[in-house]
């Protein structure tokens, strides 16, 4: 495999091996719980057909490669996929990644543990506004005020 995917206590580590680096200008990242939206499991058809198709860096062949960043802006997601058939895709809420794309060895399985940890991680810690302003509890109006 060209990628390293593991759940962490705090996220997910991500680390591309041989080549990958190079083509995506990254040897990885490790993304926080806050930023997981989910994950699903699907084909890799479905996934190129719901991607940018500018490579931003990034290397494809047909049907054997796509690695790298696709897309620009809120739309740029990482890809690591070599020959694989079904990908995991992970959703990411902020910059610099929208979606991460994933060959592993057992699909299905890595999108359990993610969404284990994700629904876990909600439970024990607290979690922040995307938008960064306060929390509101009640949002009544009073009248005659």
């Amino acid at each position: 495999m060209a990628i390293s995917l593991t759940v962490t206590s705090t996220g997910l580590r991500v680390r591309l091996t041989r080549a990958d680096p190079v083509a995506a200008g990254t040897r990885g990242l490790d993304v926080p719980f806050g930023r997981i939206v989910g994950s699903r499991v699907m084909t890799r058809q479905d996934a190129v057909a719901s991607s940018p198709h500018l490579p931003c860096p990034g290397l494809w062949w047909p049907g054997r490669l796509r690695t790298g960043s696709w897309g620009i802006g809120d739309r740029r997601q990482l890809w690591a996929v070599r020959r694989g058939s079904v990908v995991v895709v992970v959703y990411l809420s902020g910059r610099p990644f929208h979606r991460l794309v994933v060959e592993v060895e057992e699909p299905t399985r890595m999108h359990r543990r993610i969404e284990a940890a994700l629904l876990h991680s909600k439970t024990t810690a607290a979690r922040q506004s995307l938008r960064g302003g306060p929390r509101v509890t009640d949002a009544r109006c009073d009248e005659g005020s």
